[in-house]
């Protein structure tokens, strides 16, 4: 298992219900909803992941901005934020057992696919909106770029929970 989904599950233990729904403002996600927002956007990848196997084969490449991420292997640490249209916020919740659950479905599903990501054609792609075509190895990628990429918010919300105590 990715030490990433290891280390996000291991984090769920140190949250009390309060601290889950916790706002630093209004423009911030909670740790909750972070966590809603990883889970939704990693099984929407493997989504895609899957659609690679059926999808047409393709010479369309990657945005330039897909090849940045690519190249670099991450998605760069800044916030980024999405336009308002697809940035509704992320469902919330105070049990951190359907954290637990939703976490550990997740987990199951992409070490399921991993072979599916390992052996798909290379020209099978489905197109991201803003990488561009992406094959069954790259969208698998994406999920553990997004979770590396969402562990520098993470920290920011930890560090606002710690200084309100």
């Amino acid at each position: 298992m990715d030490e990433l989904f290891t280390y996000y599950l291991q984090e769920l233990d140190h949250y009390q219900p309060n601290a889950l729904i916790y706002h630093l403002d209004h423009d911030t996600w909670s740790i909750s909803q972070m966590y809603d927002h990883l889970i939704v956007v990693s099984h929407e990848y493997l989504d895609e992941v899957e659609s690679c196997r059926f999808a047409p084969v393709t010479t369309s490449g990657k945005s330039p901005f897909g090849e940045r991420l690519f190249a670099t292997g991450a998605f760069p640490s800044t916030p980024i934020r999405l336009p308002d249209a697809m940035n509704a916020p992320p469902y919330e919740t105070t049990h951190v057992d359907r954290l637990r659950t939703r976490w550990l479905q997740l987990i199951d599903r992409h070490t399921a696919l991993a072979s599916i990501a390992e052996s798909a054609p290379a020209d099978q792609k489905t197109q991201h909106g803003g990488m561009g075509w992406l094959n069954a190895t790259e969208w698998y990628a994406l999920v553990t770029y997004h979770l590396a990429h969402h562990r520098h918010q993470k920290r920011r919300l930890d560090a606002a929970l710690a200084n309100r105590q």
